[in-house]
């Protein structure tokens, strides 16, 4: 599976566990495609500032599903 659409299945199911920051900034990043400065700029924050929250969500939602499998056990319903 493409790492985007699988980040993005992940936000769906796990979004909600993060906090609303990190939330917006993977939200901007996957579904409405925007640049790390264009979410710099809307966010009023640093280019590595975004960075470093996506690779802290990204990482956090890899964990979410490894303990809890929700992704693995829908993928695996449907």
């Amino acid at each position: 599976m493409e790492k985007r659409v699988e980040l993005t299945r992940l936000l769906d199911f796990y979004g909600g566990l993060l906090t609303e920051h990190r939330r917006e900034i993977m939200r901007m990043h996957l579904e409405e495609d925007l640049s790390l400065q264009e979410i710099a700029d809307n966010m009023d924050i640093t280019r590595q500032g975004v960075h470093d929250a996506l690779g802290k969500a990204q990482r956090q939602l890899e964990e979410y599903e490894q303990k809890l499998g929700l992704l693995k056990r829908y993928q695996f319903l449907q």
